[in-house]
């Protein structure tokens, strides 16, 4: 279909007004994008309390002094199957929502209008914690929060209206800052509290490794880095970049390569017979197919050199040759409720994540879950056997979620308001290891 534009003429007039006519279209769409994400994540808001208020359609005691919570922590499971996303988004989704109703009203009018974005609003949100008063503040305290969260409601408001995210963002940090009770010690001890690690992959068998920790401590890490990696280049034979050697360094320092503190975590690598034969890296089978990719379980491909060195190491990985091998104990029968390690392992070889649709966390993390309850007669049998992620475990027993076991070993979720899960697509889907 050819655009509407085509046929305008070429005069300058004409254009420009048509021109002037495409942008004001395109400011309509972006009012009603920012309409629907405000209802969207109303409605969001409204299922999770009528869940609250009614536990008895999520669990099955409502007596329980958690079950409000667990109603709330399924409907949140439901939403996120319905809606093809993880819990954490519903739950932030949830988080901005509520917090906006209850402490930004004039902001989250103008979302429900349209005029501001629900990006703004969860970075607003974001900073009504910087002025929150602690649990169990006197009076005096909790009136200047509110005095706070009303002064940053109004300016946040107004600003949204006429400033572009980056100015927006800067004068609403300004405010904060100036709003905020406690010093800027006591704040930077607030961050501290938050230092983490996190590992996020990309593609063809790489991922970033990062590390939040106070600024001073991340420069002193990348000068020691430099510094060695500086040293490392005055070796004529030394052909990697600085940024090489100093990935690689803090690679190896951290996994302890060459200490007695050297990593001894699990990992499941398959590996194919043929890439370990004279066949190697070629992509070629010796009876003329193609040869699977070795696979970081849980994860997906790897390539074929990487595969062949991870077999050859022994000390930090565990490798497991696909070949019809399976020296694994397959029936228990009713003598342990308990999985052994072999079965354990074999679960993770075969299922990489956990086994429910759609859930990507790691099965090496994952609770061994009997199809068959072991209170009801369950065996511990390899084939009664899935993993089961720690969140999921807790809604198969909690809930009134039911948890089926397809032929291909995968388990789809039927909710308790009759939501059927669906497996991911072939087309798109890594193929298991077996």
């Amino acid at each position: 279909m050819e655009p509407w534009f085509d046929d305008v003429d070429d005069r300058p007039r004409d254009a420009a007004f048509f021109v002037e006519s495409a942008l004001d279209d395109l400011q309509c769409a972006d009012v009603d994008l920012n309409r629907h994400e405000a209802m969207r994540s109303a409605r969001i808001a409204d299922a999770v309390a009528l869940a609250r208020r009614n536990p008895q359609v999520y669990v099955h005691h409502t007596t329980d002094k958690d079950a409000v919570d667990q109603a709330e922590r399924a409907t949140v499971f439901d939403i996120a199957l319905r809606l093809r996303c993880s819990e954490d988004y519903v739950r932030g989704v949830l988080f901005t929502a509520e917090q906006a109703m209850a402490h930004l009203p004039l902001l989250w009018q103008q979302a429900k209008d349209g005029f501001v974005s629900m990006y703004l609003v969860g970075r607003t949100v974001g900073a009504l914690a910087r002025v929150r008063a602690d649990v169990g503040a006197p009076e005096e305290e909790r009136e200047l929060e509110r005095e706070a969260m009303r002064v940053i409601d109004e300016a946040a408001s107004e600003w949204a209206l006429s400033c572009p995210p980056a100015t927006f963002l800067r004068r609403l940090r300004t405010l904060v800052d100036r709003l905020d009770p406690v010093g800027p010690s006591e704040r930077h001890a607030r961050k501290i509290r938050g230092r983490r690690v996190v590992v996020q992959e990309d593609e063809d068998g790489m991922s970033w490794f990062m590390a939040y920790i106070p600024t001073v401590e991340a420069i002193a890490a990348k000068r020691r880095l430099t510094s060695a990696a500086k040293h490392l280049q005055k070796d004529p034979n030394e052909c990697r970049t600085r940024d090489q050697i100093r990935a690689d360094l803090c690679s190896a320092w951290l996994r302890g390569i060459g200490t007695a503190t050297a990593v001894k975590t699990k990992i499941f690598v398959t590996i194919p017979v043929e890439l370990l034969g004279d066949d190697r890296g070629t992509g070629a089978h010796p009876t003329g197919g193609a040869i699977r990719p070795a696979e970081l379980v849980g994860h997906g491909p790897i390539d074929p050199l990487t595969a062949k060195q991870l077999f050859l190491d022994t000390n930090a990985f565990r490798r497991v040759i696909v070949d019809p091998i399976r020296s694994v104990v397959v029936d228990m029968d009713r003598r342990s409720r308990h999985a052994t390690q072999a079965q354990r392992e074999w679960l993770i070889l075969q299922h990489g994540t956990c086994a429910r649709d759609g859930c990507n966390r790691l099965a090496q993390d994952a609770d061994i879950d009997h199809k068959t309850p072991w209170a009801q007669g369950g065996t511990t049998d390899l084939d009664e056997l899935r993993p089961l992620c720690p969140r999921d475990h807790t809604h198969r027993h909690l809930t009134r979620a039911i948890y089926r076991s397809r032929p291909d070993n995968t388990v789809q979720v039927i909710t308790p308001t009759g939501h059927e899960s669906k497996p991911p697509s072939r087309s798109s889907a890594i193929a298991p290891p077996f």
